[in-house]
């Protein structure tokens, strides 16, 4: 990499002024404004559009807006802060939701919000808690954007989607610098770099950050105009510790000169891993460590990221909620591999347990014409993520493929694997049907009362009248059989059924609590602080509902491993359903059972 010496010192001074000034600077006659049409922007790549389902089955409200093709019903006496995607009576939250909850509260725990989780209920409440129309929170100040934040969360989630769309909505005279940056980022992760120049020359000239100094450079080198763009990357390489390394990199690679090895990344964002792709720098295989998920979903559909990190950044990105199915798919289906490999996709996978084999076997599966054949590829997949103690990976990565099979009688054998893969995806009423059909054949062989009794408490939890024999007396009998199957850990997974059950004011019988005494009270693993539960608490008694999931969804980005321990989904799901979200608390009840291994 190559930084630039500055040519004029007598710019030092303008540069850290920012990019208004710099701009200035920048023009031989420190004449050049930003209403001064841009030069035409080269565009090295066709932009993407976002994938499909990125709003997690989100529709919007049926008035159209003139162009955008966006949808809104617009809150007309409310702050324009109130836009949204989706209203009420749509599947979103209510219009108070924001009642009694303040502006500081908000401010405080909203970018806290998960920036992706492995869990699909919280993931799909906090969707729905940034997307929703509702009136602001008390004392906003005039100048504060909610939007801002929202429109943040949603692309630190890599709902890129859901944010594009909201930003389409907000009023261009409520916006600020947060605002605008946050555009740019949205724009650029939806890989619409002309898009992002045209908000970077209306919006550059008004802001003084490095931010907009590199984004300048970066729209100047675009349209071929490696002058100007070389100039600013002069002037910011004398505060190089307040810029991202990459940035001098990638200006030298875009006017086509080769320096060094490429700098380590630090904070990437949006605009760092655009400028990377449209110069062809390769990503280096470490982002994927620690990267948000917005970042992983980046990496996993750049053409300049070598295979196996974009498999290890699609991995988790899907799992995150980051990246659809569809596209994930997508990329296994263009992996070269060999004939060798596939024809013994599963004899790789038992040899070695990495991206490339589980992507193998998913391949595998999907091309397989014949149901029964696909079933028979996956259930060893799954037995073989078992294994390697990867059983979670390859269940969440194979949820496309087990989506694509339709329940049928003839594959009742199936049905136990299949339902729980798809209980702990989200996919209850297809995993419901699953478990309809091992109930279907319950008299009539002992496999199929088996798959029925492992299956029934998780549909006990997502739809009781669903649940065959669904009653206390089927509970007790029940958990009878588990801790006589299982002495070890049956009373420790039918304690867990009874607190989940509790949680959604289905008491348990007294007497069953009781025999509960005669095993250890080893408690549900360490949890969030006292702080967390009075506070869930007390909003959900006073009917506070997006002060509610705020906390809730902050509780789970805050817990170890991105998800709420046991004893926390306890009291969560006992919150939701408090709340009146029966649907949402039984969601998060399923996954907690599944998890618990129940």
């Amino acid at each position: 990499m190559t930084v630039f010496p500055v040519r004029q010192t007598a710019w030092l001074a303008a540069a850290a002024m920012g990019a208004a000034t710099l701009l200035a600077a920048v023009s031989a006659g420190a004449q050049l404004k930003l209403q001064r049409s841009m030069p035409e922007i080269v565009r090295p790549e066709k932009p993407t559009p976002a994938p499909e389902n990125l709003s997690g089955g989100i529709t919007v409200a049926p008035r159209p807006l003139e162009e955008s093709g966006i949808v809104v019903n617009w809150l007309d006496a409310l702050d324009p802060d109130a836009i949204g995607l989706i209203s009420e009576d749509q599947g979103g939250l209510p219009l108070g939701l924001w009642q009694g909850t303040d502006w500081e509260t908000v401010r405080t725990l909203m970018p806290r919000m998960p920036a992706g989780t492995a869990s699909t209920a919280i993931r799909d409440i906090a969707r729905r808690l940034l997307v929703s129309r509702a009136a602001v929170p008390a004392g906003k100040p005039v100048d504060a954007s909610l939007v801002a934040l929202r429109v943040d969360r949603l692309l630190a989630m890599g709902a890129v989607g859901d944010a594009v769309a909201l930003l389409k909505l907000a009023p261009a005279v409520r916006r600020d610098e947060n605002l605008e940056r946050t555009r740019i980022e949205a724009l650029l992760f939806n890989n619409d770099n002309s898009g992002a120049c045209l908000a970077v020359q209306n919006a550059g000239s008004k802001y003084t950050s490095f931010y907009w100094s590199q984004a300048l450079a970066y729209c100047f080198a675009l349209s071929g105009d490696h002058a100007r763009a070389s100039v600013i990357a002069d002037l910011l390489g004398e505060r190089a510790t307040e810029v991202e390394p990459v940035f001098f990199a990638a200006i030298d690679a875009l006017a086509g000169t080769t320096g060094g090895d490429l700098p380590p990344l630090k904070s990437p964002r949006a605009l760092h891993l655009s400028m990377m792709r449209a110069a062809r720098l390769k990503v280096p295989a470490g982002i994927v460590r620690d990267s948000a998920a917005a970042n992983l979903r980046a990496v996993a559909l750049s053409p300049n990221a070598d295979l196996e990190t974009r498999l290890v950044a699609a991995d988790r990105a899907y799992r995150l909620g980051a990246l659809s199915g569809d596209a994930l798919v997508q990329l296994y289906v263009g992996i070269p591999f060999t004939g060798e490999e596939l024809k013994a996709p599963i004899s790789s996978a038992e040899a070695e347990w990495t991206p490339r084999t589980r992507a193998l076997m998913l391949r595998s599966a999907a091309a397989q014409p014949v149901p029964l054949a696909k079933a028979e590829i996956l259930r060893r997949a799954w037995e073989i993520g078992r294994e390697w103690n990867g059983y979670a990976e390859i269940a969440a990565t194979s949820l496309p493929a087990a989506q694509s099979i339709a329940p049928a009688q003839e594959l009742s054998w199936f049905a136990g694997d299949i339902a729980r893969v798809l209980f702990a995806g989200g996919e209850v009423e297809r995993a419901l049907t699953w478990y309809r059909i091992a109930a279907s054949d319950r008299a009539l062989s002992d496999e199929a009362r088996v798959i029925e009794n492992t299956l029934w408490p998780l549909a006990l939890l997502a739809d009781p009248d669903a649940a065959v024999g669904g009653g206390m007396a089927r509970l007790a009998e029940w958990a009878t059989a588990l801790q006589a199957g299982d002495p070890e850990n049956g009373p420790r997974r039918s304690q867990a059924l009874f607190e989940l059950l509790d949680g959604l004011g289905k008491p348990v019988p007294p007497e069953m609590w009781r025999r509960a005494i005669e095993t250890p009270f080893t408690g549900s693993g360490a949890g969030l602080n006292t702080v967390w539960r009075r506070g869930l608490a007390r909003a959900v008694e006073a009917g506070y509902i997006g002060e509610a999931l705020l906390l809730l969804t902050v509780g789970a980005a805050e817990s170890q491993g991105g998800r709420l321990s046991f004893g926390d989904a306890v009291v969560a799901i006992g919150a939701l359903h408090r709340l009146g979200l029966e649907r949402e608390a039984r969601r998060l009840a399923v996954e907690a059972a599944v998890t618990a291994g129940i």
